[in-house]
């Protein structure tokens, strides 16, 4: 009886723990962290002004705080971008690309998605400020903005039926 392992045939001398350290196929990111796709499409809907796009990624209760336009659920978002326009109509005559916003983030130290902080612009519009986010697994739950003073939020702000 020959006991040299030179002479055993590979599958006899092939090694389990060799196998597992074998690398692992990469996960997605959306098996990890399935809101990050939510978190996408809702900031590509902004960047259209898609308010169906938008609601497409929120969750159900979504609330949008805009301290200078109101308070908006998911279902009323279309009357987020309706309100903008007739505010911001002493400016001149808008285009629905004009009241879109693009959220550029999430800024450093904001890791969590109970809090993502983006820097947030309307190009066309002269406004810019921040938008804190908060995602859940069903898709963002709220939006809180807060504007840098400028000429465009004070025109905002003043405007009929803007805050006092």
């Amino acid at each position: 009886m020959r006991l040299a392992v030179l002479d055993e045939h590979a599958e006899w001398t092939r090694h389990p723990r060799a196998e597992s350290r074998a690398p692992r196929p990469a996960v997605p990111a959306e098996r990890i962290d399935p809101w990050r796709s939510a978190v996408d499409q809702y900031l590509a809907g902004w960047a259209e002004a898609d308010p169906i796009m938008i609601f497409a990624a929120t969750a159900p209760g979504y609330r949008l705080d805009d301290p200078l336009v109101g308070l908006f659920t998911r279902w009323s978002l279309p009357q987020y971008f309706d309100e903008l326009q007739v505010r911001l109509a002493a400016s001149g005559t808008l285009a629905p690309r004009d009241l879109a916003f693009v959220l550029h983030g999430p800024m450093d130290g904001s890791s969590s998605r109970l809090g993502l902080q983006f820097w947030r612009e309307a190009p066309r519009l002269g406004l810019t400020g921040v938008a804190t986010i908060k995602v859940g697994e069903r898709g963002v739950i709220a939006e809180t903005t807060a504007y840098d003073l400028n000429l465009a939020s004070d025109l905002l702000r003043r405007a009929p039926g803007g805050p006092a």
